[in-house]
């Protein structure tokens, strides 16, 4: 369907007063034309960035090759543009997670959100010891919501990237929830420097950063975020933490508590179709 960006269910109409025929031909034209432009733009899109990933690799294992051959006085040079190849390739791997999930995230399923959760501070818990922060895991039991399978470790991946990115040296970053009768609600705080009320609202908007960020990251991290919650039904927003930090939220639909596992249910589109 149109609204969709597909244009297969579309024919020109072959009744009717000739001008209603000419004005269905137009729009049925016009349709095929929008269906052509969004595939390229898609195609582009994943191309552009599966084909860069190898070359910057090969960049970036050259520059690596050049550090001890060089002076101390070239070493920042070097380093630095190492840090920059980095963040190009994790761009590159957001343009291509976002092409993917424009082109259709697929079908919901049921999570189980307790292990996943624990998993995820378990293996965060390394990086953010290099970083001199803590992730503390907090609340009872989350249960089970409706997502993309996937998503919610991609979610909270770049939460905690995130979090440990602006994180200052001895604080905690917490990871916690709360359930409602239909919602589940994820909730990483972290006790950073935070974000105005406009930041906080322009933060999910592709390669948006603040003005005076200082991090590497790739501006995409967010919009990932927001899409993955979306695809599933949810929804993700940055409030205001009590400590002046930031509470990144992510609201799912709760699935019910049931023995073994349930049947996949379809995608909330009414929510994917967003922007």
């Amino acid at each position: 369907m149109l609204a969709k960006g597909e244009a297969t269910d579309l024919h020109s109409a072959d009744f009717g007063p000739p001008e209603l025929r000419r004005l269905a031909e137009r729009l049925t034209e016009t349709s095929h034309r929008l269906h052509r432009l969004v595939s390229a733009q898609r195609s582009f899109a994943a191309d552009a960035s599966h084909q860069l990933k190898s070359p910057l690799t090969a960049l970036r294992l050259r520059l690596e090759n050049l550090e001890p051959d060089l002076s101390d006085d070239h070493q920042a040079n070097v380093v630095a543009a190492i840090a920059e190849v980095n963040r190009l390739t994790r761009m590159i791997h957001g343009l291509l997670a976002l092409a993917r999930l424009e082109e259709g995230a697929g079908d919901r399923d049921r999570i189980d959100l307790d292990d996943l959760i624990a998993d995820r501070v378990d293996s965060w818990a390394a990086y953010a010891e290099e970083h001199q922060v803590i992730i503390n895991q907090a609340g009872g039991t989350a249960g089970a919501a409706w997502a993309i399978p996937g998503a919610v470790e991609q979610i909270i991946d770049n939460l905690l990237a995130n979090a440990v990115r602006v994180a200052p040296l001895q604080t905690t970053i917490t990871i916690t929830h709360r359930t409602t009768t239909d919602t589940v609600e994820l909730h990483i705080i972290d006790e950073g420097p935070g974000m105005n009320e406009a930041d906080r609202a322009r933060a999910f908007d592709r390669f948006w950063r603040t003005t005076n960020s200082e991090n590497d990251g790739s501006g995409l991290g967010l919009t990932i975020v927001r899409q993955l919650a979306r695809a599933g039904g949810g929804e993700a927003e940055l409030n205001a933490a009590p400590g002046g930090g930031i509470n990144a939220t992510v609201r799912l639909e709760r699935a019910p508590a049931v023995d073994g596992r349930q049947e996949p249910v379809p995608r909330a589109d009414a929510r994917t179709d967003r922007s």
